[in-house]
């Protein structure tokens, strides 16, 4: 399962302009501190009009494109594009500002550009060794590379300068927990829980810690507390009904299951995990639900496929449960 980190962006101060661009550029910040992003970008750009070279007005515009709300893929691709824009610009006015190369490194992230996000991230930390967003978010994009011990040397990195934000302990977290070092990742997520107070996200994530380390009723606990916190949030059924079904009380795990899907019809390992717990008991019901998972994830087709060709004989079926659950 995917999970995502959290990244960091920096804004950044004025700097030398006349009186009129400074009254521009205040006025920017003002609109931006009420959330009204658009008039922000407005003012950032006539402030650009006038001074093409203003490096705190390219850097903070693109900030604001990020941010700018979208009702669809493209828009925000748009939006996108022009904070990119922005941030070049920044940087070909000022090639030594390690926030600008930050917030590129972290735009080339979200959009998925990994190896240019540790470019620019890596120069960020050359030209500011002690940046701590920059050496974050560097942890982030090797992470997202698959390089996990490249991600916990710069998370380190990171720690040793600051240990007070919490969003370093999520991230680390999951770089622990990909590795298996579930010891580690559920002593980030408690430091996180104790920094942050609660929090569905941190109490899910320790809660899938614990269960890697078979602290069933502490995952429980976790589970149903995140979803005290936000009760749409289908993960933490989808974790409670998979933790029932390994505890042998298949009727609670189905209806949480049937919960997850209620909120979020379109989310595929819940429609695969049901197929897996139905299928030594209803093998017609579990084919249907491997049909659903086929259809909204056709890449993975020939899994599905595979295990809908398992439950026609019972060894198939034992089969595909035992390889689910029994390695748990």
């Amino acid at each position: 399962m995917k999970k995502c980190l959290l990244l960091a962006m920096s804004l950044l101060m004025l700097v030398a302009c006349s009186s009129k661009e400074e009254r521009l550029f205040q006025q920017a910040q003002l609109a931006t501190d009420k959330g009204d992003f658009p008039k922000a970008i407005r003012l950032y750009t006539t402030l650009l009009k006038q001074d093409p070279n203003n490096i705190a007005a390219h850097t903070n515009r693109g900030i604001l494109f990020e941010r700018l709300p979208a009702k669809t893929a493209q828009e925000r691709r748009k939006n996108q594009a022009l904070a990119e824009q922005d941030y070049v610009a920044a940087i070909q006015g000022a090639p030594n500002v390690a926030e600008v190369y930050n917030n590129l490194g972290a735009l080339l992230l979200d959009t998925g550009r990994y190896s240019d996000a540790v470019y620019y991230l890596q120069r960020a930390t050359n030209i500011r060794p002690k940046y701590f967003l920059a050496w974050m978010n560097l942890g982030i994009a090797y992470y997202q590379q698959g390089k996990v011990t490249d991600a916990l040397t710069s998370f380190a990195r990171a720690y040793n300068i600051r240990q007070d934000y919490p969003n370093l302990y999520l991230n680390r977290g999951l770089a622990y927990f990909s590795m298996g070092d579930y010891d580690s990742a559920l002593n980030d997520y408690t430091t996180l829980l104790r920094l942050k107070g609660p929090d569905a996200r941190a109490l899910l994530e320790r809660g899938r810690a614990f269960m890697k380390l078979k602290y069933y009723a502490n995952a429980m606990e976790d589970f149903q507390q995140a979803a005290r916190l936000q009760p749409s949030y289908a993960l933490a059924y989808y974790y409670m009904g998979e933790l029932l079904f390994l505890q042998g009380d298949t009727d609670q795990a189905l209806g949480m299951l049937s919960k997850t899907k209620e909120l979020a019809s379109r989310y595929v390992p819940a429609y695969e995990l049901m197929g897996d717990m139905l299928a030594l008991e209803d093998p017609p019901s579990a084919v249907a639900n491997y049909l659903v998972a086929r259809k909204l994830d056709p890449a993975n087709a020939a899994k599905y496929n595979y295990k809908m060709r398992m439950m026609s004989t019972e060894a198939g079926r034992k089969n595909v449960v035992a390889r689910r659950f029994l390695t748990k």
